[in-house]
């Protein structure tokens, strides 16, 4: 993915959550109970398969999920330094709080 079409999803997402704004604003897909530990593959015949890589997960869904804005309800803020506030899911929150410079990671939304 170029970094132009990255920022397109993000903005795309971003358009999206303001037309709803309890869902995840990250435009790709994460395990909604492990964050970051997707992987995804075409299959044989046609379309995607995307699938969990935690070995207690049995989480599989039939589509790219990895590449695909996250579908997810948002729980938690991310509050930047800057003063930049992105509600995300509970798999996209999981993946930031080890990541995350500059910022914090909130549970709830902002009011």
């Amino acid at each position: 993915m170029t970094a132009d079409s990255a920022a397109a999803l993000y903005a795309q997402a971003v358009q999206s959550t303001a037309a709803d704004p309890s869902r995840c604003t990250v435009p790709w897909g994460v395990c909604p109970e492990h964050g970051a530990t997707l992987k995804s593959r075409a299959r044989a015949t046609e379309g995607f398969d995307s699938w969990c890589m935690d070995f207690t997960c049995f989480n599989v869904w039939p589509y790219d999920r990895l590449d695909a804005p996250c579908t997810e309800p948002a729980t938690h803020t991310i509050q930047a330094d800057n003063g930049d506030r992105y509600v995300v899911s509970d798999g996209h929150a999981l993946t930031a709080r080890p990541r995350i410079t500059n910022g914090q990671v909130l549970p709830g939304l902002p009011a």
